[in-house]
């Protein structure tokens, strides 16, 4: 009897997608199958959101680059370079600035970071098919 009692329960098994999808990575660490929620009907509803921990610290890279050692033509030089920004640059660093909010309410200690609802981070995983597959996993695990 137990034995047809975990058959009914597998075959009554209800798959949860998660609603969003928060990747904390670097340029150097690259976020790869995206297609899986892209191009699944299943994953439609879920939002995903990359965010490159390191992206202020390029930019600074790129407006401190060719500085002279006199600090105050520095800072007009870099303050002259963030004026002209182009909005796509802005948006970068906003979206940077907002991530690293993110990773430290959701106490995302280092990277790469995939977080799920909010709730379940899997470390070390870039490949967005095998962060859901471990997100599956769990999931299941927590409701035997």
């Amino acid at each position: 009897m137990l034995f047809v009692s975990n058959v009914t329960q597998a075959a009554q098994r209800v798959v949860v997608h998660p609603y969003l999808v928060e990747i904390f990575t670097t340029a150097e660490l690259p976020v790869s199958g995206e297609v899986a929620i892209d191009r699944q009907p299943d994953y439609r509803e879920s939002e995903l959101h990359v965010y490159e921990l390191d992206g202020i610290q390029r930019m600074e890279g790129k407006l401190s680059k060719g500085l002279t050692a006199d600090p105050e033509k520095s800072k007009r030089i870099v303050l002259q370079r963030f004026q002209q920004l182009e909005e796509e640059a802005r948006v970068q660093m906003q979206r940077t600035a907002m991530g690293l909010a993110k990773a430290v309410q959701y106490g995302v200690d280092r990277y790469p970071a995939i977080v799920f609802d909010g709730e379940v981070v899997i470390y070390g995983v870039t490949d967005i098919r095998e962060a859901l597959h471990r997100y599956q996993q769990w999931r299941e695990g927590r409701k035997r």
